[in-house]
């Protein structure tokens, strides 16, 4: 099957611990994936009621995207915002039994793991989240709508995180019923100048594009969330200007995650543009009170801090999480009665 992707790019996002699926897509196991199989710390996602052993963190668009951020941490090629002449996408379907699939293989080592019980090995082996965001521009993917039906379909949250620049894709989650379970817009500066000097977009008009997604977020029944990936002395600026965006999106929740330097990124940042976490708190705090929004939780490890439109807009989220749990403890009734073990035999089982 033909990729988009050099042999040398190849072998560098597989040392990297990807798991490439089909021509265009991969998975990566998340760390908080890994932390939670040994009943450590969870992803600040459980704040939504994401459980992290059962989360599979992918992309169906690996290294296509059309912003070069500066915080990034993926690997920027030239011609990453190309397809070959006769390009083919893959079909949802085939992605999505792929994913499962790649995220069983990478986590069967952890089944003879003495911290890992044998319960949330078992559950990891049938997730119940995935999270479109780990390289790439997921709405370049054509079929990101029917993508997320895909995955909702199959008894899993769809976590879709995008840049927003294709408005056009956010519009057809609305008309082709197929909004995620959570839509987060990632935001990455107050104004013009500091957004394209953070995002760096390689398309016209980014700036206009975006605000144009964001005022379609109150179309949306699920969850929206407003991000904001804070680099110090960089986009850390002008709280005001980001509450006058939220104003358009007016989104449930706004997130601040601090950059994290790692990766590509090291090339591009010093150590010195990551907040610290009480630096966040207080830019939160800005935001807060230029919007009303209030802050509501935080997560010291990730260092990401979330405000809430209002308590209503909490107790919706709680109501949401409760339905949730009740729902995939029936649904896992279904295999853990068949299903004492799993072996490497078991990857292609029927998906519950």
């Amino acid at each position: 099957m033909e990729m988009r992707f050099s042999e040398e790019l190849v072998k560098r996002y597989l040392r990297a611990g990807y798991r490439l699926v089909g021509r265009h897509s991969a998975v990566e196991i998340c760390r908080w994936t890994k932390s939670a199989l040994r009943g450590e710390h969870l992803c600040y996602k459980r704040w939504y009621g994401v459980k992290s052993h059962r989360c599979i963190q992918m992309t169906p668009n690996l290294n296509f995207c059309n912003f070069s951020c500066i915080f990034c941490w993926r690997i920027h090629t030239e011609g990453r915002f190309k397809l070959p002449k006769n390009w083919k996408w893959d079909d949802p379907k085939l992605i999505v039994d792929g994913i499962i699939k790649a995220q069983r293989e990478l986590l069967i080592g952890f089944k003879g793991n003495p911290k890992v019980s044998k319960e949330r090995f078992l559950e990891a082996m049938f997730p119940r989240h995935v999270a479109v965001s780990l390289d790439g521009e997921p709405t370049l993917y054509p079929m990101i709508a029917e993508l997320i039906n895909e995955i909702k379909k199959r008894n899993m949250t769809a976590y879709l995180v995008t840049n927003g620049s294709i408005p056009l894709r956010i519009k057809e989650l609305i008309t082709k019923d197929a909004q995620p379970t959570n839509l987060y817009i990632s935001v990455y500066g107050p104004n013009r100048k500091i957004f394209e000097a953070t995002a760096k977009p390689n398309i016209p008009n980014a700036w206009e594009l975006v605000k144009e997604s964001l005022s379609l977020m109150p179309k949306f029944k699920s969850r929206t969330i407003m991000r904001l990936t804070m680099v110090k002395d960089v986009n850390m600026t002008d709280p005001e200007g980001y509450a006058k965006i939220a104003e358009i999106g007016y989104p449930h929740f706004i997130e601040l995650k601090g950059y994290t330097w790692v990766g590509e990124s090291q090339k591009r940042l010093p150590i010195t543009a990551m907040p610290t976490l009480q630096e966040l708190k207080k830019f939160a705090e800005k935001i807060s009170e230029a919007t009303g929004y209030k802050i509501k939780l935080n997560d010291e490890k990730s260092r990401v801090v979330m405000l809430v439109r209002d308590e209503d807009v909490w107790d919706w989220n709680l109501k949401l999480i409760e339905e949730w749990n009740k729902k995939v403890e029936k649904l896992d009734e279904s295999w853990k009665d068949k299903i004492k073990d799993f072996r490497q035999k078991d990857f292609d089982i029927l998906y519950y």
